[in-house]
């Protein structure tokens, strides 16, 4: 009523930016003649759908899920072996979070792993494990060059509030916001299509938060993490009609499918990274030569640089340190002043992306009688820091109650 009348085509075009009619795979323009100005103008005179009038869920592959073949993913299902315990993370009518976090890891999962990524669950049924436990496995997975730890780590959430009627996603990072560049880069890019494909209530404008805002040294299964670690609080458990839609695999599928489309945008923006090499210098001090890599593939425009120089940052042990950088050959140059016990290396490429690793622990030693000073990766620069306390077994399966005395035998890594 009241709306204009529009052609066939104008609503084969409405069906295809609106959502997607049922029944069919709609194409922008079919056999006949194209739209007109005047009927995409209606398009948008006509009453258009709300906020919460979710679309379709499409499943499509992402184009750019190639950039991700090879990474390591650690995905975290929070809770877990609490379904004993009155009331405790449940929505109005019981709804166990634990149960809906497992269920949006798994799917997840799948999602990842036909990308070609490798993925490692924290917990592969419902069973509880500490905060350092969780942490243990994005830091000791086994790389192929040797080296050990994820490439991220993801800690999946829903949330609680006392008002009911609060619903919608956020993003959770660990300490100072200028410790967790790499994190938030990831974050920023999961946290819009996490909310786009979930539709709760129109979200907060700020919706990326620092876990210090929740407890003074944050959350403990960010802070025992030393790779890239953000929590996503997908929605809230507590408001009711979200409750409900909660217990539906396919709904969960919303905030997998959002989390694996984050994950891929962030990609296409390429993961920049260095290679360090360091000379020994009178008076203690130690050279550093870092060729710096875009985290780019090349292609037209990449000999004009993609590297953002004002970006570009050089600490040792907190203190800036002045340093050169050649465009051309992306080679950084810094003179480290001796004692210095960590090295701090930061830029970012033009999509923004910073880069990983970004902090060294400065190594000693002798070598045919002479002084060498190497770098070696320390991980994600943590304020503060708490150390995992779990031996190099690995975290054991464990119910609420149980004694030393009860708990399963520690199980390794999958691989």
């Amino acid at each position: 009523m009241g709306r204009m009348m529009v052609t066939a085509a104008a609503a084969v075009v409405m069906c295809t930016v609106v959502g997607g009619c049922r029944g069919g795979k709609a194409k922008a323009v079919e056999a006949g003649a194209p739209a007109t100005l005047a009927e995409a103008m209606a398009l948008l005179e006509a009453d258009r759908p709300a906020w919460d009038d979710r679309p379709g869920l499409n499943l499509v592959r992402h184009p750019y899920e190639k950039l991700i073949s090879g990474w390591i993913f650690v995905l975290d299902p929070g809770h877990g072996g609490d379904a004993k315990i009155p009331g405790f993370k449940k929505g109005p009518t019981g709804v166990r979070e634990a149960e809906m976090n497992y269920r949006v890891a798994v799917l997840l999962k799948k999602m990842l792993e036909d990308a070609g990524a490798k993925v490692v669950l924290t917990r592969d049924g419902d069973y509880d494990l500490t905060l350092s436990e969780r942490a243990w496995y994005a830091n000791n997975i086994p790389r192929a060059d040797g080296t050990l730890g994820a490439d991220f780590f993801i800690s999946i959430h829903h949330n609680a509030a006392d008002a009911p009627t609060a619903n919608y996603t956020s993003m959770w990072y660990h300490g100072p916001v200028d410790r967790a560049s790499v994190e938030l880069d990831m974050a920023r890019c999961v946290q819009l299509h996490v909310t786009d494909a979930m539709r709760t209530v129109v979200p907060p404008r700020q919706t990326l938060f620092s876990d210090r805002q929740m407890f003074p040294r944050g959350f403990g299964v960010l802070g025992a993490a030393r790779v890239p670690a953000f929590l996503v609080e997908a929605s809230f458990f507590s408001n009711p009609a979200e409750e409900q839609r909660l217990t539906d695999a396919v709904y969960n599928l919303r905030t997998a499918v959002g989390i694996y489309r984050g994950i891929c945008d962030y990609a296409r923006g390429g993961r920049p990274t260095q290679t360090l090499a360091t000379s020994d210098l009178p008076g203690g001090k130690v050279g550093l030569q870092a060729t710096l890599d875009d985290g780019l593939t090349g292609g037209w425009g990449a000999e004009l640089g993609r590297i953002l120089e004002s970006s570009i940052e050089v600490r040792a042990d907190g203190a800036a340190v002045e340093h050169g950088f050649d465009w051309k050959s992306r080679v950084l140059t810094a003179e480290l002043p001796g004692g210095a016990e960590f090295v701090e290396v930061r830029f970012a490429n033009h999509w923004k992306n910073s880069n990983y690793p970004q902090r060294y622990r400065v190594v000693r030693g002798m070598t045919d009688g002479r002084s060498v000073t190497t770098l070696w990766p320390a991980g994600v620069s943590r304020d503060p820091a708490p150390a995992s306390t779990r031996p190099s077994t690995g975290p054991s399966r464990r119910q609420p109650g149980d004694d030393a005395t009860t708990r399963p035998t520690p199980r390794g890594l999958p691989w």
